[in-house]
């Protein structure tokens, strides 16, 4: 057991103790000593007098130094620490932080209600074993984790009403982030007990990673910060079960299927089982709120499994769409919606290193995508590399850089921008080729490539599909070839990596990839994409010149183009989605719109802002629910968003006790047990006295002394 003080910043107070003293020196007065010969004989008799009121004098002057330094105390928190510095019931002040779990598993059924209301009960009991004094924080750990009250509170009733008017949100489980919170907003308290209550299923995909403030050096800056237990906080964790065998939908990939049915689409969607049995689970599949197919597939214990679909719509329009699942432990996973955006003409700029008379690879392009100028699928702008810096920079989707050897700085700024912004480049290497240019600086970073050396073959090499089923080779492939005998006699050689390839040279190496790096900051065909689109970048080895191969002559070479500038456009294929809690934002593409407004699954509407930088679009911040979202402007759909709940959340399985002390370490932490009395575990563990009242009581009694000392004596 030892003495300390709560508030040691007012012990500097208690130097006005000296104050009375310096007074009474100060306001001495010297009086000069006159004999009158008629008064000598009262001398004796005054003496003792003189006596009295010196030493009252000087008992005032004590008593009023201590009834400042008595006050000065109990400003400063005098506290006893230690286990017996109390009697039964009594201890310090408490500051708690409860971390309550709203997340979508918390909605998973429980006797007589569901485990958020159980977690709820709990909380309301914490809120009993606080008194007049303590500070209570209350944190949400649903992604992304949020104080509900920050500030903190003094009253168990505004406690009481903030945990009542909590409600589970559709987002994944972050208690690393939310303890995290949670202690850094004890770190401020100025009481000597601090707990730390964790309620919830213990989700283990809610574990992140250990605790922020674990170690060695934050937490002796907090001990210097805050007087309190030598462990710091104290972590309580009331774990709630529910049932953990679940299916969950990670994710619906959409494909248009080339060669065929116009409008002709292909869903895979993958199904997770989390549970203890094997089984056949029916998939079905909706669009525009219609069944349009159902599929059985086998799914085995903590495995999954892809079930496939193909749907026909009318590509004029845009389309929305989920896949479903049977109800199980948690319902909110058992839809994945996606959506599938309506074609637009597509504009495109080809750029040329200049505008010299002759055929070239940016006019075999162009030809390609717009041979009549007529198109409705592709307005081809054709440009000298000169005048790149000077384009709008959200005019144009796709960039098609044909056979530029280098660019100068403001091209190359301008091409960075176009595809930070959600733009696709499409890069054919070809006779101007500068291999130490793009070999070199940020480029290398955008193609995902580096050249090694050209390669000659006279007799030419037969260009083949380097992934079976790749959907920009739907219809193009018979067995393992592709339905032209292309023969590439000059190509570059190169060396890929995190790439998408797409056609390759044997024993060679690759022919044409995607940078599948660049392209995983966003989602491509559905124009809604998370925070910060990045584009796609494709690359062909080989120019667009009957030099160099065979594609100028085959007719490979138009329903090819064709689909890439559709991929890199993001009109075509896998729209993707965000989850609950991540910013949806919406590729207006090339429309010109007032007031953006978006309908909610739920059925609120709100106005959204206009993002003008960049590429047209607006955002939605923290989608705050699954489903899909509606963006309207002028009385017409502009585009349409899918949200989805994390497919973290899916895996209902608890994390091991061992495994939740680990990521609290070295926090000391107590498991409260199912039916325990929650208060005689608590208050057992809390210690201390405060001393202030005391101190303030003696402040009093002394002024009392000081009052009747200092009265007005007569006779």
């Amino acid at each position: 057991m030892n003495f300390t003080f709560l508030n040691g910043a007012f012990l500097f107070a208690a130097l006005a103790a000296l104050l009375p003293l310096l007074i009474h020196l100060i306001s001495r007065r010297r009086v000069a000593t006159v004999d009158f010969s008629s008064l000598r004989f009262l001398k004796e008799l005054e003496r003792k007098r003189i006596r009295r009121v010196r030493l009252r004098q000087i008992l005032l002057l004590i008593v009023r130094s201590l009834i400042i330094l008595a006050a000065a105390l109990a400003l400063a928190r005098p506290t006893l620490k230690g286990p017996l510095a109390g009697g039964a019931g009594a201890h310090a002040r408490t500051s708690v932080a409860i971390v309550i779990d709203d997340s979508a598993s918390m909605t998973r059924a429980a006797d007589g209600g569901d485990l958020f209301a159980d977690a709820r009960a709990a909380a309301s009991e914490i809120a009993g074993l606080l008194d007049d004094g303590d500070q209570a924080f209350l944190v949400a750990a649903g992604d992304p984790t949020r104080a509900v009250l920050g500030e903190g509170t003094f009253s168990p009733d505004v406690l009481l009403e903030a945990v009542n008017a909590m409600g589970t949100r559709d987002a994944a489980t972050d208690y690393s982030g939310a303890v995290d919170l949670a202690l850094g907003l004890l770190d401020r308290s100025r009481n000597l007990n601090c707990e730390l209550y964790v309620l919830g299923d213990l989700q283990r995909t809610g574990w992140a990673r250990r605790v922020g403030v674990r170690s060695p050096e934050t937490m002796e800056a907090a001990e210097s910060e805050v007087p309190g237990s030598d462990d710091g906080p104290r972590a309580y964790l009331l774990s709630f079960d529910g049932p953990t065998a679940n299916l969950g939908l990670s994710s619906a990939v959409i494909e248009r299927k080339y060669g065929g049915t116009a409008g002709l689409y292909s869903v895979s969607a993958r199904v997770s089982n989390y549970g203890r049995r094997s089984g056949e689970i029916l998939v079905k599949l909706f669009i525009d709120g219609e069944q349009a197919g159902q599929a059985g597939i086998d799914v085995e214990r903590g495995g999954s499994a892809v079930a496939r679909f193909a749907v026909t719509v009318d590509e004029s329009e845009w389309h929305e769409g989920w896949v479903e699942l049977p109800p199980d432990a948690l319902d909110v996973d058992n839809r994945f919606y996606f959506v599938i955006p309506a074609a637009r003409l597509t504009e495109v700029l080809v750029v040329r290193p200049d505008l010299a008379q002759g055929l070239d690879d940016a006019d075999y392009i162009e030809r390609a995508l717009d041979p009549t100028t007529e198109s409705n699928r592709f307005s081809v702008s054709v440009i000298a590399l000169n005048a790149v810096s000077r384009q709008d920079d959200d005019r144009f989707p796709v960039v098609i850089l044909a056979d530029v050897g280098r660019l100068d700085d403001g091209a190359e700024r301008w091409l960075r921008r176009h595809v930070d912004d959600g733009g696709g480049v499409f890069i054919v290497f070809g006779n101007r080729t500068d291999i130490r240019f793009w070999n070199k600086g940020a480029l290398s970073e955008l193609t995902g490539i580096e050249i090694r050396v050209p390669m000659e073959r006279p007799e030419g090499v037969r260009l083949a599909p380097a992934l079976q089923g790749h959907p920009l080779l739907e219809g193009l492939v018979f067995g393992e070839r592709l339905i032209d005998d292309i023969a590439v006699r000059r190509a570059f050689d190169v060396s890929a990596t995190e790439v998408e390839e797409i056609l390759e040279l044997p024993g060679i190496g690759s022919a044409l990839v995607l940078n599948r790096a660049v392209a995983g900051g966003g989602t491509s065909g559905s124009g809604v994409h998370p925070a910060l689109p990045r584009g796609e970048v494709a690359t062909l080895m080989t120019g667009i010149d009957s030099s160099w191969s065979d594609l100028p002559r085959s007719g490979f070479i138009v329903p090819l183009m064709h689909r890439l500038v559709e991929r890199l456009s993001r009109t075509s294929s896998r729209p993707g989605s965000v989850t609950v809690g991540e910013d949806l934002i919406a590729g207006l593409g090339g429309s010109s719109v007032g007031r953006v407004e978006v309908d909610l699954p739920s059925g609120r509407t709100l106005t959204t802002e206009l993002r003008t930088t960049g590429a047209p679009s607006t955002v939605v911040e923290r989608a705050p629910e699954p489903g899909i979202y509606r963006f309207h402007a002028d009385g017409r759909t502009v585009a349409l968003g899918a949200v989805n709940v994390d497919p973290l959340e899916s895996d209902l399985a608890p994390a091991e006790r061992s495994e939740v002390v680990e990521f609290l370490s070295p926090l000391p932490s107590t498991f409260i047990e199912p039916g325990a009395r929650l208060g005689e575990e608590v208050l057992r563990a809390r210690y201390g006295r405060e001393l202030w009242r005391a101190f303030l009581y003696v402040a009093l009694a002394l002024l009392a002394v000081e009052m009747f000392l200092a009265r007005p004596r007569f006779g």
